[in-house]
This record gives C-alpha cells, structure tokens and sequence, in this order.
C-alpha cells in the first residue's frame, strides 16, 4: 500500500514536472538527465519501503488471540470489528505513525530539481569556479557564433603571421647586420687593389719614323684626355680617327683638338691613328691600360706649326728642325727639370717666369712673350706657358700683354 502512495506521488510529480521539460525539449542532455534521476528516485523509494512489513514482529497476532479466548462471551460477529484491536499494543512494536517514512515530496521536488544527485548537496569549494546555469538554446547559438568568429580571428591572424614570416623571414636587427654585411663584402669587392698614380704629361710628338712610338696609359675607371696643340701652342684640329682594342674612345666634334679615352679592361693594349688637319703624315699612338698608373692629361705638341698657328712677333727663332724633340724643353714646360737642370736665378719679373741650365744652353720658362734675344728652340703649352732654349743672355725682354718688361738672368758659370 504504501509503495503504491510514493509510486503515485512520484507520477504526480512527474506529471507536475512535464510542462517545465517539455519546454527545454531541444535540451536532450538535460532531459536524459532527468530521466536517469527520476529512475534513481523511484529506486529510493522503493528501496525505503520494503523494510516496512519487516519492522513489524510476526509475533503482535498471538496477543490478540489470548484477547479474544479472555472474552468466551463475545458474539462472533464481532470479530469484524477486532480490526482495532488487530493493531499492536504499544510493547509489541512500533505503531504505523512510528514506522519510517519515505522521502516526502519535498525532498524529491529537491532531488528532481538538483541534477547532480546527492553530490548536489556537497559543500562548494570557495576557490572552485562557480558553475553556469543551464543555457537556453539563444543563449548556445550566440556563443556559437562568437566562437566561430573568434576562430576566424586566430585563423585569420595566423596566416598573415605565416605569410609575414615567409616573405620577410629576418628580424630588424639580422636584416641591419645582412645590409652591413653586404656593404663590407661589396667595398672589398669593388675596391681596387692599387690605386693608379695620376699624371699630367706633355710630350712632344716625332714626326720622324725611326723613333718609338708615344704611348698613351690609361687606367679603368678612369678618362684620359688627349690634346693635340702645333709648336706654338694653338690647338691643332682632328680631321679623323680610328683605333683598335677594347676602349672606349670619344671623337672629338668638328675642329676639335680634344679626344677622351676610357678602357673596358685592366689590362688591355691597343693603338689609334689620328689624321690631323694638313698634316701629310698620320699620327699613331700606343694605347695601354694598367693599375699602376693614369695620364689624366696629356698634351701632344705636333713640331710644326698648325692651320691655327700663333703669328709670332719677330720673324726669328723656332724650331730647328721640324723632326726630333728637345729633351729640355719637354721636361721644363712639364714643370719637371731633368736632373742634371741647374735652376738659375731671374730678378724684375714674378715668380711665374724660371729659368735653368743645362750643359751651355739656358732655358727660361714664362708665360710672356719672348721679344729678345733670339732662342734657339721654344715649345708653347696649351695653358699658355712658353720655353725658350737661348744662348747666354743676361738680359731678356719679355712682353706682358703688350707691355715690356726687362728681366736679368744670372748665368755665371755659363762658358761663352
């Protein structure tokens, strides 16, 4: 009887309880869940009422039998109404009221309400996180949604790190050390070896074929002018040119005196012929490249006078012979006196005009005009400055743009 009351107010409770599920139906855990307690429910209660028929003696109907022998003169239709006697005496047991009863329906109302069974009832850890309630399916939805987006965030961001890293794959720092690196080994790469010494020369071309050929040294890297000027100085024009070997060789434009010569190789050789303008006989030169040395410029005096010639003052003087070159000459207006020059000294002009001794002749250098006396030999420069090789002369006049000036050379020492 009593297992049939806890088994209908267990279905009263459920039927109670199924609007609430019926609600959160989309919830299938939860509703599992409450299954299986359900079912552990009906097994507590069950379990709490089979001891009941137990807990009462087999022994309470032998007291009422000595009752009912003390009365002989009870009728036997009273026997129905022994149903209150039938209940043992306070000695022979525990009354129904005393009897243990099941859980009542609020205990189960709670039970049903805590899904965690007795663990529910368990004390919480103060420091343990405190657990969500149940969400509803909006609520999982929107979290759902939020993830994935934060997933596509990471993902996203992911990516670009890997295709970061995979088109710059250096640091700052290793890709200051690489360029650093890189000019170190590229300044040691491209810097010669040597340094070539550069030099300004003047010679003096033979006209004569027997002499040796002039040679022309040029460096890579580096321009070497050429210019070509007649014994008085005036520039002496190109009528053509050509040349072989691996340089790079600039013609000069219509009436040009002036040719640039640059080497494709460190090491090359080669050879120009020039025709100048009048002049019978071409010019040949040598052409070589080295590390050593440069001509960054080089004046080419022809021995004879040019289309654009000076008209010299007096009709006396020049050149001995239009083939061959004077030694002196080309050292003194190079600026460089050969060794055995004794330098001689010059009062009544400035510092621009020298004069030297070599053997029996002296040779003055200046940039004036020579007026007297008259010079053997005399070579012009295309800067304007002019060697005169003369005999023994104390006193010479020179004319300074249209102005003459007298100047004394000391020459003692000098054999009449």
């Amino acid at each position: 009887m009593r297992t049939w009351l806890y088994n209908v107010a267990a279905l009263a409770l459920l039927l109670a309880a199924a609007p609430a599920f019926a609600q959160e139906a989309e919830q299938d855990n939860e509703f599992a869940a409450f299954r299986n307690k359900l079912s552990e429910v009906r097994d507590s209660s069950a379990t709490a009422a089979t001891p009941a028929p137990s807990a009462t003696p087999a022994s309470p109907a032998a007291p009422v039998t000595p009752s009912v022998a003390a009365a002989p003169a009870a009728p036997a239709p009273a026997s129905p109404l022994v149903v209150p006697v039938a209940e043992a005496p306070p000695s022979a047991g525990p009354s129904p009221a005393q009897q243990p009863a099941g859980p009542s329906p609020a205990q189960v109302n709670a039970e049903l309400n805590n899904l965690l069974g007795p663990a529910g009832a368990l004390p919480l850890d103060p420091k343990s996180p405190a657990i969500p309630a149940p969400q509803t399916p909006q609520d999982l939805q929107a979290a759902m949604a939020a993830e994935q987006q934060e997933q596509a965030r990471r993902i996203e961001q992911l990516t670009f790190d890997a295709a970061l890293r995979q088109l710059l794959p250096m640091s700052p720092d290793q890709i200051r050390k690489t360029y650093e690196a890189f000019v170190t080994n590229r300044e040691a790469a491209e810097t010669p070896m040597v340094e070539p010494e550069a030099k300004q020369v003047v010679e003096t071309i033979s006209l004569d074929p027997s002499d040796a050929v002039t040679t022309i040294w040029s460096s890579p890297g580096y321009v070497t002018t050429v210019l070509f000027l007649d014994a008085s100085g005036a520039p002496w024009p190109i009528e053509d040119m050509t040349w072989a070997g691996r340089f790079n060789i600039i013609a000069p434009t219509s009436g040009g005196n002036i040719i640039r010569i640059t080497p494709q190789t460190a090491h090359g050789v080669g050879n120009i012929s020039i025709k100048l303008v009048d002049l019978p006989a071409p010019i040949t030169l040598n052409l070589k490249t080295g590390i050593t040395q440069v001509y960054y410029r080089m004046d080419l005096r022809i021995p004879k006078q040019g289309p654009l010639a000076k008209t010299p003052l007096i009709e006396y003087g020049g050149l001995k012979s239009t083939a061959g070159k004077d030694e002196g000459i080309t050292a003194i207006l190079d600026g460089v006196p050969p060794p055995a020059a004794e330098q001689l000294t010059v009062n009544g002009v400035d510092g621009r005009t020298a004069a030297w001794k070599i053997n029996d002749a002296v040779y003055l250098r200046t940039p004036l005009t020579l007026l007297s006396p008259g010079w053997r030999a005399s070579a012009s420069s295309a800067d304007g400055m002019n060697v005169y090789a003369l005999d023994r002369a104390p006193v010479v006049l020179l004319s300074d743009k249209g102005r003459m000036v007298q100047a004394r050379i000391q020459t003692e020492g000098i054999a009449p």
